[in-house]
């Protein structure tokens, strides 16, 4: 075994240390898969409930949140690229769920609001309208989210495969088996600096 190991606390013994280390990496693991599934039930959930995907229930949510929104601002709130805003958007007026201004007001002017019927599915859900990972993730102190992000930053710096753009995408959307073979990009795996 590597006693060298730069993961390993020098004042342990060494086997404690291993053990401890892939004890504390598969609960992570367990911890991950928990979040991924409670995500892919929410979103499931979602379509089974209201026939809507878990993104554009986000879309009504935000829009139920501050009317008069544009794509750009609905975009930031997201996090999503305006081209994908616009789709979902565009999806939800086909449905008629939301409207584009408002025929007295607002003609014109590229500002959405919710309708009769998406308000109903935006007050359906109002403890996740935003998704299950934001939703909890708001509810955590400030100092532990603090930490998740750094501690979830150095993650995403040792992830192989890693694709930047799905920083970008829906999460449902990232846990659906891809129909085409997306370009592959394997990032090595840097150890971090000591």
């Amino acid at each position: 075994m590597n006693t060298e190991n730069f993961y390993l606390d020098p004042a342990q013994d060494t086997e404690v240390a291993w053990a401890q280390r892939k004890e504390t990496t598969l609960a992570t693991l367990k911890m991950f898969r928990l979040a991924l599934d409670a995500v892919r039930r929410h979103s499931e959930w979602v379509e089974t409930r209201h026939g809507i995907s878990a993104a554009e229930l986000w879309a009504l949510w935000e829009l139920a949140q501050t009317p008069g929104m544009r794509v750009v601002d609905l975009s930031k709130a997201m996090a999503l690229p305006r081209g994908n805003t616009e789709t979902l958007l565009n999806g939800l007026i086909q449905r008629g769920l939301v409207k584009t201004g408002d025929t007295q007001t607002h003609a014109g002017s590229g500002v959405h609001f919710v309708t009769f019927d998406g308000q109903r599915i935006a007050d359906a859900s109002p403890q996740f309208g935003q998704g299950v990972l934001k939703a909890a993730m708001q509810h955590m102190p400030d100092a532990a989210l603090i930490k998740l992000a750094k501690a979830m930053s150095e993650l995403v710096q040792n992830l192989p495969f890693l694709e930047q753009s799905a920083a970008l995408q829906p999460m449902a959307d990232l846990l659906r088996p891809s129909r085409e073979t997306p370009a592959i990009t394997v990032n090595p795996i840097q150890p971090p600096a000591f």
